[in-house]
């Protein structure tokens, strides 16, 4: 009874303390404006007008007006939606016309423009609704201050840092919100006010969103990560007996370094995040063996510079991992090649053994690109004796597509694997493969997880 309780109170805090902070408008029109062409900005400290050129300039934030930012007003539910979509970096489809809340329409005059980023937050799960049947956003609705720092610290991923935190001891804080404050205060997202209270329970203007959320993409410029906030509350069947489900797991996805994350990152995370796992991007030149800790599951991306695996970086490290990147399984001697490792103008694969789970119950030859064509490349390894081969190029039992070693196993060279430690073919082309390809891939993700 306990468990239940608690588990409906986590549902209701979700949806209402995430009540969206409202942060940018309807208009997408960042122009070439700056602080300066703000009558209510341009006064303000040096070191303040930067940070709101930032937002600005970014498309973060515009005016209410051509010449008035808006510094005191209120922000709702639907404009915090847009500026959380940009600052966490979620997936947006913004050829959506249709909201699974019922008060989120496209013929909204005021609030249509925020459904693609409204929809984004709910698979995210950075929202469940404003209801407690979440069949409603309310997007026109205030945010408190509390509230904002709430979403904040679970939009940066720090939800148990929050709990470990010692909670703020200020009245004006409801006390399920004190750990997030006193995380939110301490990471300087927020700050008290000039009582020396937070004043909890006070909207949010304009201004505190702008700010809060200025060093919000700060931390998460600076780690290199976009993270993805939570998973949306599902009635996911739960995994066999004896299974370990995805569902809540963490996975650190590590993929190039670019201006955003490169879209065919965006389409495999979202793959991972439809099995239950909850996913963080990283960029390659900021990974490090560090960052790996309290995730689950590793997964190196092919779109990642190998450079950063030189030396077989994690070697030591016990977190099963899924490489679709040959060149990390090769410096850790469990493939005997570096480069090289693609055969071209193929469209199948050849399953090894159709009795491993991880062949998603295919056999024979199974087609992974909609056609051959001399620029689609399938990847493959030259894994050692104690690898055990998922499938291959077509006639060619040595060139595997997809294998792993087993927790415990050794490669050729007598390294002992940490971890299950998987390869996938995948090389670019993300757009052509066939849902077959990506079903042998979601199986792949999962047994490596079981960690054997």
């Amino acid at each position: 009874m306990k468990k239940l309780i608690s588990s409906l109170l986590i549902v209701f805090l979700l949806s209402f303390s995430l009540l969206p902070l409202a942060f940018a408008e309807g208009t997408d029109s960042a122009s070439a404006k700056s602080a300066d062409d703000f009558t209510d900005l341009k006064d303000l400290p040096q070191d303040v007008k930067d940070k709101f050129n930032s937002l600005i300039q970014s498309g973060v934030f515009n005016g209410l007006t051509d010449d008035t930012f808006g510094l005191d007003a209120q922000m709702n539910r639907a404009q915090f939606a847009k500026v959380a979509g940009i600052i966490f970096k979620l997936t947006i489809d913004e050829t959506l016309t249709s909201s699974s809340f019922t008060d989120v329409r496209s013929d909204d005059p005021a609030n249509s423009y925020a459904l693609p980023y409204i929809e984004a937050l709910k698979k995210a799960g950075l929202t469940n609704g404003y209801d407690a049947e979440g069949k409603t956003y309310k997007p026109s609705g205030a945010v408190s201050r509390q509230e904002l720092a709430a979403f904040l610290i679970r939009g940066l991923g720090l939800e148990e840092d929050a709990k470990n935190v010692t909670p703020v001891s200020d009245s004006s804080v409801d006390a399920w919100a004190k750990g997030y404050v006193a995380l939110a205060l301490e990471k300087n997202l927020m700050t008290n006010q000039e009582d020396g209270t937070f004043g909890g329970s006070k909207s949010a203007t304009r201004k505190m969103l702008a700010l809060a959320s200025y060093e919000a993409k700060n931390l998460i410029d600076a780690d290199g990560t976009a993270v993805e906030p939570g998973t949306p509350a599902t009635d996911t069947p739960a995994a066999p007996t004896g299974e370990i489900s995805a569902q809540g797991k963490r996975v650190l996805y590590v993929g190039r370094d670019a201006s955003s994350i490169p879209a065919e990152d965006v389409f495999v995370q979202d793959r991972l995040r439809a099995l239950g796992f909850r996913v963080t991007n990283i960029v390659d030149r900021k990974f490090t063996v560090e960052k790996t800790e309290g995730y689950d599951l590793l997964y190196i991306s092919n779109t990642l510079n190998s450079k950063y695996l030189k030396g077989g970086i994690l070697k030591d490290i016990a977190i099963p991992t899924v490489y679709a990147k040959n060149h990390g399984m090769y410096y850790l001697g469990l493939s005997s090649q570096e480069e090289n490792t693609n055969e071209f103008n193929l469209k199948s694969i050849t399953i090894a053994d159709p009795k491993l789970k991880a062949a998603a119950g295919f056999s024979g030859d199974v087609q992974v690109y909609t056609e051959s064509n001399p620029k689609y490349a399938i990847g493959y390894g030259l894994p050692g004796k104690e690898a055990v081969k998922v499938a291959t190029i077509p006639g060619k039992s040595n060139e595997a597509t997809m294998y792993y070693y087993n927790k415990g196993s050794h490669s050729d060279s007598g390294y002992e694997v940490k971890a299950r430690l998987s390869f996938y073919f995948q090389t670019g082309n993300y757009e052509k493969m066939t849902d077959d390809a990506w079903k042998l891939l979601d199986a792949l993700v999962l047994w490596t997880l079981q960690n054997g």
